[in-house]
């Protein structure tokens, strides 16, 4: 019997992606009555490489350098001569072939321990809140047709009077949803993106707010939206608010921007959304003002943002994207709902982190999470870490955005509540959560934190928020209504990433016995941090039934229940 396990340091040198001309070495254990094990590995395009692997008292090893990045596939043809024969068997991954992603460049590492995600509408006014703040998000159009014009007064001064309440989760990153001029609350529709939205404030307070959160020790992180500008905007300029679009003269010196086949009504936009028309990211007069020495993304990075969260990043060309990382001077990470070492888009396999992105949104490992802590199933959880573990570069992990819920999903507490949700949109604007959901969050909160990467706390969860998906996942903070035992969980948790910071830098490694059990190991210099988590009816070796427990070197520093 034959074992290989590519995401264990014990077969690969180096677990997850390697860097061109980096030595890899692979290790087979166990004995077979073989002529040979065969190392089969190709790459994208290329015909594929065999290899004899040199027999050793484990098993058998070889040594392999490429030169060149990209995404390798292998397996270990085992039986045959080095060119194959008829009674060859195969030692794949569950019955598919080993991943290897091979990389160039250096990344821009997001240092610290919490990314906290502000929907900047929502979360704090200048002032007081006033009776419409804690309404329900309207999800019908307004009298003109028009969605999402719904605003609840949330400013930038708001955020920064609240610095020192984000301050005491531990957070050491804000990401803000988008904050240019827009005439949504959304401002994924961008008007100007050289202007903060006046319902916000202006350029001044977007200094201050970053001049104050870099005394607490905190970055700030902005939403680019490059693929795509508003309707309303500028650029497009379809209702003639600005007279200078594209929509309005051919003229325009946006017009080249934009792909029209039927002008001026027929154009290309996200998704086919008309409010949405989408942006030519080839375009050279685009690129130059976006990415230009007088361009947009100098202007915000000269006021000393940490870095930018990338809307749609599948949707941003390679060109585009390697332009970005020539000119941006701070972390990028892209928004991708799929493993993005694995990820092909239009026509092509996406080479984000050969010198285009610093890290991703961990959107895979959600999914995962709630399945585990809801129905006590790990397996896509465990899938999911052993091959993002297997697949991305290690330096990626620092910087890799883990999430539960953002502005785009259902709310955690109500996802992890028992039930199903209705179909019908008004009746779902009134779902919240369940009791039984408070003990679930606190346990895959405590998952979230401990994975590689950076978790990311959606405001409000930390205070009892609950919601279904847009436009309700988007309520308002609930001030003076905050859920106190979740709060003080939350609290606990920051600390515990303080507190612990060099182990979540550092190696991780998943041992669960059983899909009930869930066991990750962290490790550095100190020793060994522990998660263990046990759903099972029954105690286990590793902790009691329906707890969360967290080692350091054997001794418990952090407990928790999934109950109560």
């Amino acid at each position: 019997m034959l074992e290989y396990c590519s995401c264990e340091s014990k077969y690969k040198s180096r677990v997850g992606a390697s860097r061109v001309n980096e030595p890899l070495t692979l290790s087979v254990y166990g004995s077979a009555p073989c002529a040979a094990v065969i190392l089969r590995k190709e790459g994208e395009g290329h015909v594929p490489v065999r290899y004899e692997m040199e027999r050793t008292s484990f098993g058998f090893r070889l040594s392999v350098t490429i030169t060149t990045s990209g995404l390798y596939f292998y397996r270990f043809d085992i039986g045959g001569k080095l060119y194959g024969s008829d009674d060859m068997c195969r030692l794949t991954e569950n019955g598919e072939e080993f991943l290897q992603l091979v990389y160039e460049g250096d990344f821009h590492k997001l240092r610290g321990g919490l990314i906290y995600q502000i929907f900047p509408d929502r979360f704090a006014p200048s002032g007081e809140p006033d009776e419409h703040w804690l309404s329900t998000p309207r999800f019908t159009p307004d009298d003109s047709g028009r969605y999402n014009t719904e605003f609840y007064g949330g400013t930038l001064k708001g955020i920064q009077k609240r610095l020192d309440y984000i301050k005491s989760l531990n957070v050491t990153h804000i990401y803000l949803n988008p904050i240019f001029a827009s005439p949504s609350n959304h401002r994924y529709d961008t008007s100007d993106y050289e202007r903060i939205d006046p319902r916000l404030g202006d350029e001044n307070d977007l200094a201050d707010l970053i001049e104050a959160a870099r005394e607490r020790n905190i970055g700030i992180l902005l939403d680019g939206v490059f693929s795509h500008t508003g309707d309303d905007s500028k650029y497009f300029d379809r209702y003639g608010t600005y007279g200078t679009g594209a929509y309005q003269s051919k003229d325009s010196p946006y017009f080249e921007w934009y792909d029209f086949f039927d002008y001026p009504d027929g154009y290309r936009s996200w998704w086919g959304i008309k409010s949405l028309p989408e942006v030519n990211e080839t375009c050279p007069s685009y690129i130059e003002y976006m990415l230009g020495e007088s361009g947009i993304v100098r202007k915000w990075e000269s006021l000393g943002i940490a870095g930018w969260r990338l809307d749609v990043a599948d949707e941003l060309p390679d060109g585009f994207l390697d332009r970005l990382r020539a000119v941006s001077k701070v972390t990028l990470i892209g928004e991708v709902w799929e493993n993005a070492a694995r990820k092909f888009a239009y026509g092509s396999r996406r080479r984000y982190f050969s010198g285009q992105l610093d890290g991703v949104t961990d959107y895979p490992i959600r999914n995962g999470i709630i399945n585990y802590v809801k129905f006590g199933d790990n397996t896509d959880l465990v899938r999911t870490i052993r091959q993002l573990i297997g697949d991305y570069p290690s330096e990626v992990f620092s910087s890799l955005m883990n999430v539960i819920d953002t502005h785009d999903t259902v709310r955690i507490l109500t996802a992890l509540s028992d039930g199903e949700l209705p179909q019908d949109k008004a009746q779902r604007a009134n779902v919240l959560y369940g009791e039984e959901a408070v003990g679930r969050l606190m346990v895959a909160s405590l998952i979230q934190y401990f994975l590689p990467g950076v978790p990311c706390l959606f405001y409000g969860d930390e205070a009892g928020l609950s919601g279904c998906e847009d436009p309700f996942c988007r309520r308002a903070y609930p001030y003076g209504r905050e859920n106190e035992r979740l709060l003080a969980h939350y609290r606990r948790l920051g600390k515990l990433r303080s507190d612990y910071a060099d182990f979540f830098d550092g190696a991780a490694y998943e041992r669960s016995p059983s899909k009930e059990v869930f066991v990750l190991d962290r490790l550095c210099e100190r020793g060994t941090l522990t998660l263990c988590v046990n759903l099972s009816a029954f105690d286990a070796d590793f902790a009691r039934s329906g707890c969360a427990e967290v080692l350091f070197n054997g001794k418990k520093v952090f407990e928790t229940t999934i109950k109560g």
